[in-house]
């Protein structure tokens, strides 16, 4: 049978190989994933294991590595290369870059199958829906297949595919998703790329079989030693009749704390909402607020959700002693100072358990970074291979007012929620120009933040960090 071999950055579990994984590895074929840094990582699992495909899934701003990666290989040993995952999605004119062989659109569980199969007899692949190739200088695009509505039709994820991962980095905590597709239009998301991408292919919003989810969450119990689950999907629970149905299962069958991803404005339209999640076992939500200026959040982000919706789930949840992490974004296209600083002061009047905030990051075909482009913070000629490699470093906006003083404010968010006292000397600090003491000290207080907000080993965690410093500033 076919062999494919994933190779990855970064010591982290992947929903997406994993789907991947299962669904060929089903069918007969051979999946293997290394983790490593350099070629030299590489060459010896290379050689013994002489894969058809090297396979790379990738985000957009850490795509360099893998595209680098990839070359290499080719040089080296001669294997062509498939690239799957947000970035090859989104901008797959990527396939067009020096060394690319094979990109993967959207959904790729019945696409890689297909093509594996196709391996696997001898067959040419060029008019495989989802896939877009690269072959002697003419690329051929083929369009997206229809969505399998029907997500309980995958096997479960390949939780062994990251199987060298054991005792190298704390994995008590899980992933699993219960449905896929997000209903809002965010203006920095890519969801609405998504929806268009398979507009008249399908129902974007699926969600799973209840009984599945309970089957999956019990291997994961049972034989995985996992603590605790964390609902990856977009917005958990979404279809409140199937959240009301599953979470009393959840909690009688396998009885594990969970997190989950939430919003304000659902958690305010419904009261019970909160409180089923807090009786059947939830420790953390988390929410984006993106700004505290109400104006930016709903008419540049278009999140629609109100400043009262964010008091008022705040104190649901505490009042439910529900933990919640938020998401804030600085240096966002024409924000000033003191909007900036009402995002700060949003947090610390709801008090914030685990604050998160990143740079803005422009990805090209977003609503926002074409509003950014308008108004001359970005330059029109700006591509996905002109961003930062983190939105955790610079930010890629120019001709922006007080541009390095937003770059430090991100670095001292957590401090400044975290210790309210500490907010009237930030201010003044990041006046200061950017520099490397203060992407040591975010570093620092990003890492208490995190151990604590998903109850990770500290030291298991500290290796972890130590061995992936670089990468992930990188990855953000």
């Amino acid at each position: 049978m076919a062999k494919l071999l994933f190779l990855q950055d970064l010591e982290y579990e992947y929903l997406g190989p994993m789907y991947i994984s299962s669904m060929l590895k089903k069918h007969g074929h051979e999946v293997l994933l290394h983790i490593g840094n350099k070629l030299s990582d590489f060459e010896q699992t290379i050689s013994q294991y002489r894969p058809d495909f090297v396979a790379f899934s990738i985000m957009s701003g850490s795509h360099y590595w893998a595209w680098n990666m990839a070359k290499q290989v080719k040089k080296e040993f001669g294997i062509p290369n498939i690239f799957g995952g947000p970035h090859p999605t989104f901008f797959p004119n990527f396939v067009e870059e020096t060394g690319v062989d094979v990109i993967v659109r959207g959904e790729g569980e019945t696409a890689c199958l297909e093509f594996m199969n196709r391996l696997d007899k001898g067959k040419d692949f060029l008019d495989i829906n989802n896939l877009w190739i690269s072959r002697n200088g003419h690329v051929y695009r083929n369009e997206v297949r229809a969505l399998d509505n029907d997500l309980d039709e995958y096997p479960f994820p390949d939780r062994e595919l990251y199987s060298d991962l054991k005792g190298k980095i704390d994995i008590k905590e899980r992933n699993l998703i219960t449905s896929r597709g997000c209903p809002w239009h965010c203006t920095f998301c890519f969801n609405d790329s998504m929806r268009e991408l398979y507009s008249g292919k399908g129902k974007y919003i699926r969600t799973r079989n209840i009984d599945k989810v309970i089957e999956e969450a019990k291997i994961l119990r049972d034989t995985y030693n996992t603590k605790a689950i964390y609902f990856s999907d977009d917005v958990f629970g979404l279809d409140k009749k199937w959240l009301y149905e599953f979470l009393p299962k959840f909690k009688n069958q396998i009885g594990l704390p969970f997190l989950c991803l939430v919003r304000a404005d659902v958690i305010c339209k419904d009261e019970k909402y909160v409180q089923c999640l807090a009786d059947n076992g939830c420790i953390l939500v988390s929410f984006g607020i993106e700004s505290g200026n109400e104006d930016i959040r709903n008419k540049m982000l278009g999140k629609k959700i109100l400043n009262s919706q964010i008091y008022k789930a705040a104190e649901l949840l505490h009042s439910a002693g529900i933990k919640f992490r938020t998401f804030n974004i600085i240096g966002l296209p024409g924000e000033t100072l003191e909007d900036a600083f009402s995002t700060v002061k949003i947090n610390i009047d709801i008090k914030t358990d685990y604050p998160w905030c990143s740079t803005f990051m422009p990805l090209p075909g977003t609503k926002l970074t074409n509003y950014a482009m308008d108004i001359g913070c970005i330059s029109r000629d700006f591509t996905v291979n002109d961003l930062t490699p983190s939105f955790f470093s610079k930010s890629n906006l120019v001709n922006h007012l007080n541009i390095r003083q937003l770059e430090n404010l991100q670095k001292f968010f957590q401090t400044a929620v975290l210790w309210t006292w500490t907010f009237k000397i930030i201010k003044y600090v990041i006046k200061l120009p950017p520099n490397r003491l203060f992407t040591v000290w975010f570093g620092f207080v990003y890492f208490l933040v995190h151990v604590r907000a998903e109850r990770r080993s500290f030291w298991q965690t500290i290796y972890f960090t130590l061995r992936n410093y670089k990468r992930l500033l990188k990855k953000g």
